[in-house]
């Protein structure tokens, strides 16, 4: 990682999601986005990061609120989406603690995170904004396509839920979905999805190594409530509450890397960040 970006105030912080991460104003401006995205950063304030090795592109840092800022990104509506896809997964519960959890556990937590996190970045936004389907892939067929083929209204989070998980874990329902010829690169995305519990079983042994796992604690919601929750969310953090997240997230990097010594305020964490230039994570996880 390399060009962590600290910022001394909340509303510095704030300003630069807004501004400098999310340049897709059809997002910024759609009031349940940007709830979703104002929840994210008073719960987990993630710290952005640029790439320093190969390996961060598919290393999930994200779980642990350091956010890869990626520069492949030429549409500033697909840099978006990117961003508001791994936000929605920060909406959701991460286990740090390993031994509080089963690998069983662990599995269904990320994967229930990974199906509800693709559902709203990949269907639901389309419901909610339709230019946004004008803006991306259109020489591309996704399953949003499907569904308004088939001229299905916009399912209710529950629906969608139950959907996804039957169309990857199961092939009841390959025929009535994508019998079209370019249905079958949809399908076959969808079906890339049940190698998902290998990740985990690598990920879950990686992160029993994680010292004091016990102190790091976020507010999260679950695939079940999040959409209620969000629509009618108002913002509550302080300051203070902000340089405690930033805190919590720089201490708990110390920890996945193995470093000793983490900030113990939140103005060491400006003093301490360059020790995490040219580090990376699970480096052999990608």
């Amino acid at each position: 990682m390399r060009n962590i970006q600290l910022f001394k105030t909340k509303q510095e912080y704030e300003n630069f999601v807004f501004n400098e991460i999310f340049k897709e104003k059809l997002i910024v401006q759609h009031l349940f986005y940007r709830n979703l995205i104002q929840f994210v950063i008073d719960a987990r304030a993630p710290i952005f990061y640029h790439q320093s090795d190969k390996s961060e592109h598919a290393n999930f840092s994200t779980y642990y609120n350091f956010e890869l800022t990626r520069d492949t990104y030429t549409s500033p509506t697909l840099q978006s989406m990117y961003f508001l896809h791994d936000f929605t997964h920060m909406l959701f519960y991460y286990p740090y603690d390993m031994s509080s959890v089963t690998q069983e556990e662990f599995d269904d937590a990320v994967i229930m995170g990974e199906y509800a996190a693709s559902n709203e970045t990949e269907i639901f936004i389309h419901y909610r904004i339709p230019e946004i389907r004008k803006r991306i892939f259109q020489n591309k067929k996704i399953f949003f396509d499907i569904l308004k083929e088939r001229g299905i209204p916009r399912p209710t989070v529950q629906a969608l839920f139950k959907l996804r998980r039957l169309i990857i874990e199961t092939d009841i329902l390959d025929s009535l979905f994508f019998h079209r010829p370019d249905d079958k690169p949809i399908l076959a995305t969808f079906k890339s999805y049940r190698g998902n519990k290998a990740w985990c079983k690598q990920r879950y042994n990686q992160s029993l190594k994680i010292k004091n796992p016990t102190e790091y604690f976020y507010k999260f919601l679950t695939p079940a409530n999040y959409e209620r929750v969000i629509t009618s969310y108002n913002s509550y953090t302080s300051q203070e509450d902000y340089e405690r997240t930033i805190l919590m997230n720089m201490r708990l990097f110390f920890a996945v890397l193995g470093l000793k010594n983490p900030p113990i305020s939140f103005e060491e964490c400006f003093e301490k960040v360059m020790l995490l230039e040219g580090k990376a994570m699970f480096k052999n996880s990608g």
